[in-house]
């Protein structure tokens, strides 16, 4: 064991602690995967949050027009269209507003002309305040953080967005209106995402929108698009985070546009379905009636009460009594209720739905041959023919007694979900679900079983029913608390009718019970989750609305992620060269340059066998998917990255005499560039310090341009504006293959000198002729100059090999401490060559 610690000793002192110079490789070599773990950690700590730092572009080529807007509540109207001429022929916006509606409205006639057919006009007085101008990029402007300074152009103002997802903002928004500004960067370079809105967009979006309220006819207009454009080219991660968070769609641009014709809209429908739904529940008896019973499925409670002529009353349901007359005061008949007759024999009935003949069931009934629906499909564009629409409706109506049931339980107080009833499922018209045999066979099969267990819990079918509304319309059934809305003051034993000011207050207290203010914010909560369903459905039918991603066809790891790990094996690859090759000269009269040129040829040699065995290894992978032209595009792309490499490499290698410190370098300049290169995330979703660092960082360049081959070349084929690109990046490139030969031929330099004298250090070679006693050289070599003292050029060429082993001895570049110097030592024994060749090359003196 002494013996073990003791060669332990020994190596760990000659190799470690036998000067500052190992000191300090060691402290170096121990700091290296903090320099690579902690670096990198840094790095990538949390880019997704900078996302939004991006640099956007809204390019605006749309026309600025006159718009009349009025959502008029009260009377359940909503109007839009921009104004025209007699010939529906837009009128331009640089006229006045007066002028607008001079040549727009017939006063005689009281309608204004639109794009959207005629509008009617109730008041001249009013015409004025709901006419405006109109241009897509205000509304968008609107959804976008305020300008700090008002006397900015847009055009030279950068937006920003207030919060999209959690974290995730858009910063660097930037407001283009030039059309050659907008021809050239459109689909460029410079922005990552574009959204351009095409001219006569704003015309078409109303016309489109408003044509749904407004009945009056016009002549179609071009259809104009808003095309939203990102790529993965710039960057493989940032395009797939866009890709998948696409819904920048709505929550940025689109939302804009619809917040803008859907102003007042869940309101509006809030108020259309009251006004409806009260107009269709209540009921004025035309002379005195008797409701006999406050009708339920488990007991029926005897009551009796007479509801007078010419009051509003809701009434919850009556038995179907089919002769009305046998009685001297007539009885409420069910089909004046909400629910109808649910008595137990016929909801059990197979045709209940006919039976039941209460409002509510009515109503589903009549929606399948409604005209509203064929519209409303043509609206959405449904194709009726070939939908499940009209099978659903039906079924839907086949068991309408079931949904019956369900509210007639939540309307009374009681809880739907715990209530257990005998039920009837009808499914007579289960073929028009167009569904397949094996399905339509279970479900048969599966409602046979059902039918024949009464009775049925409904506790065992709602909370998939529950599911789907609340994924669809965000309404959860099961939050929903039971009130009884039919319970009156006046007549306490009867829970059938209830005058309508009680049903309202009932209803009031319905919705608070439920987390309401009242019953109008039910609605409009409810309303509102709707219309975001049905307006995101319009949108996406009437297709105004393009996405396109460059690159989406190649957007696989292997090719977007696989663009980085071919440049960093590109680069070690080049780096191990070092480790084969050496810095010697073997050539005697060679000068600096010329030898300095055949390492650097040494190098770039290998490094095309590298790069073709590569190349030639990536087309038997999935990346012959970018085609055959991009690949040989990529294979001389890399041949110029490998020089770049290679004369990058070189520079450090031959900066430091001591190798081992010039691969350091080469490490840390590693560690930039795979921290601050673009291979994963861009620069600018990083932390400062690294997006700065990245201009510094060769793979920047390297990757836009391999990126530019992949997902520009890969699908479009050789083009000018990816070459010019490319061109561009193999520019930058250059600058740093300058930088590197400058500082590799500075180095070479110093190099040859030690090789030649031993030593770049003039001061030194004197000392060695002195002790040599080459007097006639030292005349040659030294000069009187105050700056450049020597005349290494005079010299001849070749190598002083005595002068330089006495220049090493004298000088030696690597000092012992005296407490070494001074131990015994066994001395150095090399396994084999390899290891002696690897001490020479390393070590001035043996240790």
């Amino acid at each position: 064991m002494i013996s073990i610690i003791k060669g332990f000793r020994d190596e760990f002192t000659s190799r470690v602690m036998s000067s500052i110079k190992r000191i300090s490789k060691f402290i170096g070599i121990g700091l290296i995967p903090i320099l690579y773990g902690v670096t990198c950690l840094l790095a990538f700590w949390n880019p997704t949050a900078n996302l939004g730092k991006a640099p956007v572009a809204i390019l605006n080529e749309d026309n600025t027009v006159w718009v009349y807007r009025n959502n008029d509540i009260e009377n359940f109207d909503f109007k839009i269209g921009v104004l025209t001429d007699q010939n529906f022929k837009s009128i331009d916006s640089s006229i006045s507003k007066e002028n607008a509606i001079e040549m727009s409205y017939d006063r005689a006639n009281k309608f204004l002309y639109t794009n959207t057919g005629k509008i009617a006009i109730n008041s001249d007085s009013d015409i004025t305040s709901h006419i405006f101008q109109f241009n897509t990029w205000e509304i968008i402007k609107s959804v976008l953080n305020p300008k700090t300074d008002s006397n900015i152009k847009d055009e030279d103002y950068v937006f920003s967005s207030p919060e999209l997802k959690q974290d995730i903002a858009f910063t660097n928004i930037r407001y283009v209106s030039s059309q050659n500004e907008i021809s050239k960067q459109w689909k460029g370079k410079k922005y990552f995402v574009q959204a351009k809105i095409e001219k006569g967009f704003g015309e078409y979006l109303i016309q489109q929108f408003g044509s749904i309220f407004n009945n009056g006819s016009a002549p179609q207009a071009n259809k104009a698009n808003l095309d939203i454009w990102t790529t993965f080219e710039r960057n493989f991660i940032f395009g797939y985070y866009l890709n998948s968070m696409i819904e920048m769609k709505s929550a940025l641009i689109v939302s804009a546009i619809e917040n803008f014709l859907g102003e007042n809209i869940p309101s509006l429908m809030t108020m259309m379905v009251t006004k409806q739904f009260y107009q269709h529940i209540t009921y004025i008896p035309e002379e005195e009636q008797i409701v006999e019973k406050s009708l339920g499925f488990d007991s029926q409670v005897e009551s009796s009460i007479e509801i007078q002529k010419g009051k509003q009353y809701v009434i919850s349901d009556a038995k179907n009594i089919k002769n009305l007359e046998d009685s001297a005061i007539k009885a409420i008949s069910s089909e004046n209720t909400v629910f109808g007759d649910i008595t137990e024999e016929v909801s059990f009935s197979k045709d209940a739905s006919k039976n039941t003949n209460g409002i509510f069931t009515n109503l589903i009934s009549n929606l399948i041959s409604s005209p509203k629906i064929i519209e409303l499909a043509k609206i959405l564009k449904f194709d009726l023919s070939t939908s499940k629409i009209p099978g659903v409706l039906q079924i839907l109506n086949d068991n309408s007694h079931i949904l019956n049931k369900y509210l007639f339980d939540i309307m009374h107080g009681i809880n739907p979900l715990t209530d257990t009833q005998k039920m009837w499922i009808n499914i007579d018209h289960l073929s028009l679900l167009k569904l397949d045999t094996k399905t339509e066979a279970a479900i048969k099969v599966m409602v046979a079983g059902i039918n024949n267990f009464k009775p049925f819990n409904f506790q065992t079918y709602l909370p998939k029913i529950n599911a789907i509304m609340k994924e669809k319309l965000g309404f959860n059934l099961s939050i929903i608390k039971p009130y009884e809305v039919f319970a009156s003051s006046i007549n306490k034993l009867n829970r059938n009718a209830v005058e309508l000011a009680e049903f309202h207050s009932n209803m009031d207290e319905f919705a608070k019970a439920n987390g309401f203010t009242n019953q109008t914010m039910f609605l409009n909560d409810l309303s509102s989750n709707i219309f975001k369903l049905i307006k995101s459905k319009l949108f996406d039918k009437y297709e105004i609305v393009n996405i396109e991603i460059a690159g989406l066809q190649n957007g696989i790891y292997g090719i977007g992620i696989g663009e980085f790990f071919i440049v960093i094996g590109l680069f070690v690859g080049t780096f191990m060269q070092t480790f084969i090759y050496d810095r010697a000269r073997r050539t005697k009269k060679l000068k600096t340059g010329k030898w300095y040129v055949s390492k650097t040829m040494l190098m770039i040699v290998t490094g095309i066998v590298q790069v073709t065995a590569l190349t030639i290894a990536l087309s038997c992978t999935g990346w012959i998917a970018i085609g055959s032209a991009a690949m040989f595009s990529v294979w001389l792309w890399l041949l110029f990255v490998d020089l770049i490499f290679v004369l990058t490499i070189q520079g450090f290698w031959f900066l430091i005499k001591d190798e081992t410190v010039s691969k350091l370098l080469i490490i840390i300049y590693l560690v930039v560039n795979i921290s601050s290169g673009w291979g994963t995330f861009p620069s600018f979703m990083q932390f400062e310090f690294f997006h700065k660092l990245s201009f510094v960082a060769e793979f920047t360049y390297i990757l836009h341009g391999l990126g530019s081959i992949v997902y520009g070349v890969g699908e479009n084929g050789f083009n000018s504006a990816d070459t010019l690109y490319i061109i561009q990046q193999a520019g930058i490139l250059l600058i740093f293959a300058l930088f590197f030969v400058l500082i590799g031929l500075f180095g070479a330099k110093h190099r040859n000198r030690e090789i030649r004298f031993g030593s770049f250090n003039g001061k030194h070679v004197i000392d060695g002729m002195t002790v040599l006693g080459m007097q006639n050289e030292i005349d040659e070599f030294k000069s009187n100059r105050k700056i450049f003292k020597y005349n290494w050029n005079k010299m001849d060429d070749d190598i002083y090999l005595e002068l330089s082993n006495k220049v090493r001895e004298l000088h030696p570049y690597e000092g012992q401490f005296e407490w070494y110097k001074k131990r015994q030592k066994d001395g150095v024994f090399a396994p084999n060559e390899t290891d002696r060749d690897i001490i020479k090359r390393n070590d001035d003196v043996e240790v």
